[in-house]
C-alpha cells in the first residue's frame, strides 16, 4: 500500500477501482450489453441487433470474444472482504492473474475488428473505426498502466471476525 497514498485507498483498506478499468470492461463485453438491451427493448421494429451487427455469426464471434472477459470480471464482483482467510488467500492469488485474460480478450477483440474491416475491403466505416480507436485505448491501458498492476496485485484483507477466529484458533492449540 506504500505506493499510492490514503487517496487511493477505499473503506476496507484496498485499491480504489480505476474508472478507466470500469470502462475497459463495458468495452470487453459490449456484445453482452447490446444483446440485453435488445432483449429488454422488445421493439420489432426497431432491430438493434441488426444496428450493431451484420449477421448472427457476427453476433455470435464477439459474444466468444467478450466471454474471455467474463472471469476477470466475475472475479473483480467478489472483490469484497471474506470472512475466511482461505477463500481470501484463494480469490487472490486468481485476480493477481486476471490482468492476462483482459489483454489477450483486447488483442482478439482489435484482431477481429481488423478482420472485419479486410473484409468490406477496408472501406471506411465510423462504426468499425470507433470501436477499433476504442478497443486500442483499452488495450494500451491494460498493459501500460502502472496502476492498473497495483491494483491487480491486492486484495481485501480478511474481516475482523475472520481475524477473531483465526486468533481464537491459536489460543485452542
Amino acid at each position: 500500500m506504500s505506493q499510492y497514498g490514503p487517496q487511493y485507498w477505499d473503506k476496507y483498506g484496498s485499491y480504489r477501482t480505476p474508472v478507466a478499468f470500469h470502462l475497459s470492461v463495458v468495452v470487453l463485453l459490449r456484445a453482452y450489453f447490446i444483446w440485453v438491451i435488445a432483449a429488454l427493448s422488445r421493439r420489432p421494429e426497431l432491430d438493434l441487433m441488426s444496428l450493431f451487427f451484420r449477421s448472427k455469426s457476427d453476433f455470435f464471434i464477439a459474444i466468444a470474444i467478450g466471454s474471455i472477459a467474463i472471469l476477470p470480471t466475475l472475479l473483480f464482483c467478489l472483490r469484497r472482504p471474506r470472512d475466511s482467510h482461505k477463500a481470501t488467500d484463494r480469490l487472490a492469488r486468481i485476480w493477481r492473474h486476471m490482468r492476462w485474460p483482459l489483454i489477450v480478450c483486447a488483442l482478439i477483440d482489435l484482431t477481429w475488428l481488423i478482420v472485419q474491416a479486410a473484409h468490406s475491403h477496408y472501406r471506411f466505416s465510423l462504426f468499425l473505426a470507433v470501436q477499433m480507436v476504442i478497443v486500442f485505448w483499452v488495450l494500451w491501458y491494460l498493459v501500460k498502466s502502472r496502476y492498473l498492476t497495483v491494483f491487480f496485485k491486492d486484495w481485501p484483507e480478511p474481516t475482523e471476525k475472520a481475524s477473531d477466529d483465526k486468533k481464537d484458533l491459536k489460543k485452542d492449540s
